[in-house]
């Protein structure tokens, strides 16, 4: 299987390969009938209601992106961790640059890591010249896709900017993102990249040693290791946040879509889903929730799944305003008439310390909340 997946503005169109591993069901929509992208944007606006067939769904409130909200320290429920300090931020110029923006934020925050970003990274604001909106996608990038004929920017050279490709200056440039959309496969690349450069005229070093990774999860019938629910349980533990790549078929516009989120909390046996096979089949799953941030606002109503008995079953947001979604792995089977988000590939990040807070970090590592289930 070769796979090349773009994602556009908030959402990820993807092109499919099949090479003949395994088998290519006659029922699936992931398989078989899936041109190149689409250069189609679905705007964070238009993600604001349920995208599905029925038009319904939960309540949905707009994200105010005047500043980043973190997430409250309470504990989890047993069997469940969650990671604090994860900023919010609202979507800038594309889901991937702004989720690494957020992957950044988080370790900006953590101790021996203040200068990953020369501010507050906790906090959302500021434009492409400021803040942290400045981080994700700049003024060059902005000016870029404005000159270049593109609505939400660009990394390649224009008129303004002639040597823009060789000066990447925010996150976006550093995933190659054109017109909000990046491809999954330099999504990691550019994160790490740009967690690795030194931002020049800023009064500190940026610079740090970083890793990123990425990881596919594999269609039924495949040989070979997969990222999976564990692996992503083991990333929170090590008190890691992952950027989850996911995809859905949209039946309205006739397309595959997709979208990065972060993920930093899990809790097992969390949701009861219904996915059909190819063939016409469907199994019912008992899956683990992931905490997400998506970029898009901080209310329901953005996604839906079919449950066991075929009732529709919505985001969970939590007394503590923890939104949760189910942590559904492609399968490499066909999709329900809804937006049903599947994880396609995870993107985790490694930063190293300054040698100053090794010492210290040796001495004690960072809690994740957890707490007994609720009755």
């Amino acid at each position: 299987m070769q796979m090349r997946t773009k994602i556009v503005g908030a959402i990820v169109l993807i092109g499919v390969i099949w090479t003949g591993a395994g088998p290519a069901w006659a029922g699936s929509k992931v398989l078989t009938g899936i041109g190149d992208y689409s250069t189609e944007t679905i705007r964070p606006e238009d993600a604001g209601t349920p995208m599905s067939d029925a038009g319904a769904g939960g309540a949905s409130q707009s994200f105010d992106t005047s500043e980043a909200y973190i997430r409250p320290d309470g504990p989890r429920p047993a069997c469940g961790g969650l990671l604090p300090g994860v900023p919010e931020y609202g979507w800038w110029y594309g889901c991937s640059p702004t989720a690494g923006g957020m992957m950044v934020g988080y370790w900006d925050g953590r101790p021996g890591f203040g200068n990953l970003y020369d501010g507050n990274a906790g906090v959302w604001g500021g434009s492409g010249a400021s803040g942290t909106k400045s981080m994700v996608a700049s003024t060059a990038h902005i000016v870029a896709g404005d000159q270049n004929g593109y609505t939400y920017g660009d990394w390649h050279n224009s008129t303004s900017y002639p040597n823009h490709e060789a000066n990447p200056d925010c996150i976006a440039d550093f995933m190659h993102t054109v017109n909000g959309g990046s491809y999954t496969d330099d999504i990691a690349e550019g994160l790490e990249a740009y967690c690795q450069w030194d931002k020049p005229g800023t009064a500190v070093n940026e610079s740090y040693q970083a890793t990123a990774s990425f990881e596919d999860v594999a269609f039924w019938g495949t040989a070979g290791h997969a990222f999976d629910y564990l692996d992503f349980k083991a990333e929170i533990d090590a008190g890691r946040p992952v950027i989850l790549d996911l995809i859905a078929y949209l039946p309205i516009s006739h397309r595959w879509a997709g979208h990065s989120v972060v993920a930093y909390g899990y809790q097992d046996n969390m949701f009861e889903v219904k996915v059909p096979i190819g063939g016409g089949g469907d199994v019912d799953l008992l899956v683990g929730g992931f905490a997400v941030m998506d970029t898009w606002s901080n209310g329901t109503g953005q996604s839906d799944w079919y449950d066991w008995d075929g009732a529709i079953l919505y985001p969970t947001i939590d007394g503590d305003g923890v939104e949760w979604w189910p942590f559904v792995e492609l399968l490499g089977a066909s999709w329900t008439a809804r937006n049903d988000w599947m994880v396609m590939d995870a993107v985790s990040l490694e930063v190293v310390p300054e040698p100053a807070t090794l010492a210290l970090l040796a001495l004690g590592g960072l809690v994740i909340l957890r707490r007994r289930r609720r009755l």
